[in-house]
């Protein structure tokens, strides 16, 4: 894509962003109202399906506008010390919730002692560990997904391990690749963007990191990165 189209994909992003973020927050403001309290504790109610539908578009616009940032080069992180196990009892609670919500699933954790602090973004940290995770759910529909972390010689090395459906060799390539996909199923509600990992990609590029996966067709994929010490 040219400068320009970049740019346009950042604009309307961010027009994107915050007209959602608008109307989610009215549809809080009526949820809050006394005269709709009936109606709001109705779980089928008009309510109910307003924010059903909002939010998976406002989770896919939020990836829209992460990825106009990668392009543009407009990604900031806010570097700070990083308490490695306090940042993965959050993760690991997002992911146990993952598992839950899809079931037959169980998370396992391999996560080693006595890691050092790293410099880094917690939250865009975070982030691209759960990217690789709510992948490796989506792609799992029975089986373990494992996430490791354990310090190498001179870097802490991240990974989510699943049992799912694997890459085939020649769809590997399209992995980082936004806008693709491995699925030939174009109705299948797995579908999404195909942005995730490019994200991904970026935010660990800032960070100095690298990125990779290991993944045979039918034996489960694993997906890597890394942040120096």
């Amino acid at each position: 894509m040219t400068d320009n189209q970049n740019e346009f994909i950042y604009k309307m992003s961010s027009y994107l962003g915050k007209g959602l973020a608008d109307v989610n927050a009215k549809v809080n403001e009526l949820a809050r109202l006394e005269e709709l309290e009936d109606i709001v504790q109705i779980p089928d109610s008009p309510l109910a399906h307003l924010n059903a539908a909002l939010m998976p578009l406002i989770v896919q616009v939020s990836d829209f506008q992460d990825y106009a940032e990668t392009i543009t080069g407009r990604m900031e992180l806010d570097l700070q010390e990083v308490d490695v196990h306090a940042m993965m009892e959050g993760v690991l609670m997002m992911a146990d919730q993952l598992a839950e919500h899809k079931g037959d699933i169980e998370i396992e954790e391999d996560i080693s002692e006595n890691l050092p602090t790293i410099e880094g973004d917690p939250t865009r940290l975070s982030q691209a560990l759960m990217r690789y995770i709510h992948n490796a759910v989506k792609f799992t529909d029975k089986g373990t997904v494992t996430i490791r972390v354990e310090k190498e010689a001179d870097r802490i090395l991240f990974e989510a391990h699943d049992t799912g459906i694997g890459i085939a060799e020649e769809d590997q390539e399209k992995v980082f690749e936004p806008f693709e996909t491995i699925l030939e199923d174009k109705k299948d509600p797995r579908l999404g963007f195909g942005l995730g990992l490019k994200i991904v990609e970026h935010i660990i590029e800032l960070h100095d990191g690298e990125t990779w996966f290991e993944s045979k067709a039918g034996q489960g994929s694993s997906f890597f990165f890394t942040i120096p010490t």
